[in-house]
């Protein structure tokens, strides 16, 4: 029985109990008084419980709309903890556990899984001389031309601390890795960041390295990204502003 089935429930014993005193003359009869004192006292109740059941909605509907609330902060904060600050892409946290989820996936379906990770060459000597202002807006110019040479949906761009950041490029072989990487470097060269501090050029330039692989059950995510981060190493070493890759775990360079 809901609230409205109940109050009308006693609202009609109300009516018909009135309905009975006005029917005829019972003031000499001796129940007629304790019977209007308890009539009285009933009606008091009711209205006093229809005034809590309206209170109770009222409550039950701010608590609905705190819930709600509470959800969109929930959902908000679980983005935010997704997302680097400075460049609005993804964090590290985010990084990790999509690369996971991707080499798991390409396991399951024996398909190429390429990885991209890159370094601004000389980006400490820009923030020394240019300043941390500068060095910030350096950093997001350079994370949105990322975003713009990896844009499929699958494709996740990440920031993967400091000057270097991250790119998963899932069901993409060691060719499609290289254009992306080409494309990258190209993009970053023309945005025509001045870097009179840099060794090797007079425009902001990045190092990259680069890791592709059909996973197995013999290797695990961490191996594509020491091969990644392997190729990098090698590009800054042999004079920065270059592309290293490895094919399948096996050794292969571009320039």
């Amino acid at each position: 029985m809901t609230d409205q089935d109940l109050f009308s429930r006693e609202h009609k014993v109300i009516q018909e109990a009135e309905q009975l005193l006005e029917s005829g003359n019972f003031a000499d009869c001796p129940l007629y008084s304790p019977f209007c004192d308890l009539l009285k006292a009933y009606k008091k109740l009711f209205r006093q419980s229809q005034r809590l059941v309206k209170m109770g909605d009222r409550m039950q509907s701010d608590l609905n709309e705190l819930n709600s609330e509470l959800h969109r902060h929930k959902e908000k904060l679980a983005h935010m903890s997704y997302v680097d600050g400075l460049t609005a892409i993804a964090n590290r946290r985010r990084f990790n556990e999509y690369l996971e989820a991707e080499w798991k996936r390409a396991l399951r379906n024996e398909t190429p899984l390429s990885l991209i990770l890159l370094d601004i060459d000389f980006f400490k000597q820009f923030n020394d001389h240019y300043g941390h202002s500068a060095g910030d807006r350096c950093l997001l110019r350079v994370a949105q031309t990322i975003s713009t040479c990896a844009k499929r949906s699958s494709d996740l761009v990440s920031r993967y601390g400091g000057e270097e950041f991250a790119v998963v490029l899932p069901e993409t072989d060691y060719t499609g890795a290289v254009n992306v990487a080409a494309a990258i470097q190209a993009s970053i060269r023309e945005l025509g960041i001045v870097h009179d501090y840099s060794e090797i050029a007079s425009l902001l330039t990045v190092s990259i390295g680069l890791g592709c692989v059909v996973p197995t059950e013999k290797n695990t995510h961490m191996d594509l990204l020491e091969a990644a981060d392997s190729k990098l190493y090698e590009a800054k070493k042999a004079g920065r502003n270059q592309v290293q890759g490895q094919d399948g775990l096996k050794e292969s360079n571009t320039q």
